[in-house]
């Protein structure tokens, strides 16, 4: 207890103390790892937001840009009074000078007001003739013609929008009920143009019904807030066609307004999902003109001091003992020793159990960080998926976001799919990515994300095998840790399979209370890396169980202390572990596992030989060599870059703006 309040505070020692008795039940992973979202998000934000307008709506002014598409108006004008009250919406049709035939049509829709063009001038000054027919007092929802309201939509996108949150856009689906909008991103394969994320993806694929921060929606579906408009002004009528609706909300998020995808708000939007690709001198000139006010925005950010040395920030949850957490220190040290300006931050306090020599900043609350990450100009690291938050929208108009992914963090919530929707909606296509196995890789890649491959490094003048330590013949060593993916229950129950005279089973680690009272059980509670090497010294083989790990850095700690390694195959650790070369590999059940062990007490030819073989393998794991390739990645991400606007045909799956 002790233990737990000291380095998890009062609240995970009040709920493991709560959750106690079903530890040893099938209801355990229910509560392991606490207080998780349950049910449809979209669906829970939606009925919140219906009930929420009833009593706190605001006018709405809907601006509706046009040009000969009357019967589509009727359509989505008969749509929005029926999932809205004609009391609290005004709509407003912005001609763009159609023709007398086409407003006869427009003046047969009862309820809305005809703004008329006498000149076509394309979309942004359409919209903007209708936001100037907007009273200043309301908020305005553009929407594009082909649009077919469904029940909440206004109610959401209203819910959502806030002092700070000036834009909201909603989840768009084609009429086959699939995805046609989720938010704006930068397209991957051609990053002159933009994509609409989720694409093609059906409407209730989880991550696509996580709330976000995104860099822009589409203009055929834009809530704004009135201050918005009031901060900085109307669409820019420079851009004949698209990358419109990409300038407002940049311009918004420079003028310190957050810009939201709410999924809650669904909209039909019969665009065709075959429309044609090929790029008109319209779309031309308006890409020409976006990257000429926007290209050293996006692509030349400076994230150096006066020196020429890096500016880094890496954020971190808390700053509790793990394996993750300790190499993230090791890379801040080791930035830091290169010469680069280097700090940690963090909702917890400074670490009390590692030697972190840079500067830690500590914060209450997401917000507060990320209030305070927005205005500097650095290369901002997340290191777990709920810091990619702050880090993403820190870096909107400051700095570069990179992820620093440990392990696909889906795994830690096998039975909570909204956690794991919220876990894949956080690897954001924006990010750059590092991540620490190809295990990790291999999964990034299948979500369309690249990632180069650093590794954790080994402190080789910490763990290193003691020549005058002598090694027993009648000791496992395991790391205690009740997490489920480590399984300790199969380490346990495999040592208890062992033989008389049975191995000493000795743990290390901060939960002592697991194997409290049990003969032939020792706990080394919270050892410091000199504790650890001196025990894998002592250790007759280290034995590691996991069902899944992002790289297992304990085993190689091992391997480096010249200690035999029995383990599972648990993804990330495959890198560095060879069956029967360095390691012995077992199946994930008690008689194999059981099985290596006998192997090993048995046979001391084959601990020396193995021990020798790991201790080889961790020699290539020195931090210097990882730290090496750290700092080049972080220099290939400070590097300036500059887009050259392509004349080709518009690669599939990029339109800034559907019309």
């Amino acid at each position: 207890m002790y233990l737990t309040y000291k380095h998890h505070g009062i609240g995970v020692l009040s709920l493991r103390l709560m959750t106690f008795p079903l530890r040893y039940t099938p209801l355990e992973p229910l509560v392991r790892f606490g207080r998780l979202p349950q049910g449809d998000p979209a669906e829970v934000m939606r009925a919140a937001a219906v009930a929420w307008y009833r009593r706190h709506w605001r006018p709405v002014t809907i601006v509706i840009p046009s040009y000969r598409d009357a019967e589509r108006i009727e359509t989505l004008v008969a749509s929005i009074r029926e999932t809205t009250s004609e009391k609290r919406v005004r709509i407003v049709v912005a001609d763009d000078a159609s023709g007398p035939e086409h407003l006869t049509a427009l003046r047969r829709i009862p309820g809305i007001q005809i703004i008329e063009g006498k000149s076509n001038a394309g979309f942004a000054a359409n919209v903007n003739r209708g936001l100037r027919a907007a009273p200043p007092s309301d908020d305005v929802v553009i929407l594009n013609s082909d649009m077919i309201a469904r029940p909440g939509w206004l109610a959401s996108l209203q819910y959502v929008s806030s002092e700070d949150v000036g834009i909201v856009g909603g989840k768009l689906l084609y009429p086959d009920d699939r995805i046609q909008f989720g938010g704006t991103i930068r397209n991957l394969g051609a990053p002159e143009w933009f994509d609409h994320r989720y694409r093609f993806k059906r409407t209730d694929w989880g991550p696509a019904n996580v709330m976000q921060p995104v860099l822009a929606v589409t203009g055929a579906c834009m809530y704004l807030r009135r201050e918005v408009r009031e901060a900085i002004g109307p669409f820019d009528e420079s851009y004949p066609m698209a990358y419109e609706d990409v300038d407002f909300c940049l311009r918004a998020w420079q003028a310190g307004f957050i810009t939201v995808y709410c999924p809650a708000a669904e909209l039909y939007h019969l665009e065709s999902v075959t429309r044609g690709t090929e790029v008109g001198e319209r779309e031309r000139t308006s890409q020409r003109q976006f990257w000429h006010r926007w290209g050293e925005f996006f692509d030349a950010r400076n994230v150096r001091n006066g020196a020429g040395a890096l500016r880094v920030i890496y954020v971190i949850q808390d700053s509790g003992v793990g394996g993750g957490h300790r190499v993230v220190f090791e890379h801040v040290n080791g930035l830091l020793d290169r010469g680069h300006e280097v700090e940690l931050w963090t909702l917890g306090s400074p670490p009390d159990w590692f030697d972190v020599r840079v500067p830690v900043r500590s914060f209450k609350k997401y917000e507060e960080l990320t209030q305070a990450l927005t205005p500097i100009e650095a290369i901002k690291v997340a290191t777990w998926w709920g810091t990619v938050g702050a880090v993403w929208e820190g870096s909107v108009v400051n700095g570069i976001p990179v992820y620093f992914v440990q392990d696909i963090e889906t795994s830690y919530y096998p039975m909570h799919p909204v956690a794991q929707d919220q876990v894949l909606a956080s690897y954001r296509p924006e990010l750059r990515y590092i991540t620490t196995s190809s295990w990790n890789r291999d999964q990034l890649r299948e979500l369309g994300l690249e990632a180069a491959l650093i590794s954790p490094g080994i402190d080789l003048e910490t763990f290193r095998p003691l020549p005058d330590v002598e090694r027993r013949g009648d000791v496992i060593l395991a790391l205690g840790r009740s997490n489920p993916l480590k399984n300790f229950p199969l380490t346990f129950a495999a040592w208890q399979l062992l033989p008389d005279p049975r191995p000493e089973l000795w743990l290390f680690g901060s939960e002592p209370h697991l194997t409290d009272g049990i003969p032939q059980v020792r706990y080394f509670a919270l050892p410091t890396d000199a504790e650890i090497n001196r025990l894998l010294a002592q250790a007759t083989a280290f034995v590691q169980t996991s069902t899944h790990e992002g790289f297992c850095l304990p085993a190689l700690e091992a391997m480096a202390a010249g200690c035999p390694v029995v383990s599972t195959d648990a993804d990330g650790n495959m890198d560095f572990c060879v069956d029967e070369q360095n390691c012995l590999i077992s199946r994930s059940d008690v008689l194999s596992v059981s099985g290596s062990l006998r192997r090993l007490l048995a046979d001391q030819p084959l601990r020396e030989r193995l021990g020798r073989a790991g201790v080889q393998t961790a020699s290539d794991y020195a931090w210097s060599r990882r730290i090496d390739a750290l700092e080049r990645f972080l220099n290939d991400a400070a590097a300036r870059r500059r887009i050259a606007p392509s004349t080709e045909a518009i690669p599939a799956l990029r339109r800034s703006r559907v019309r």
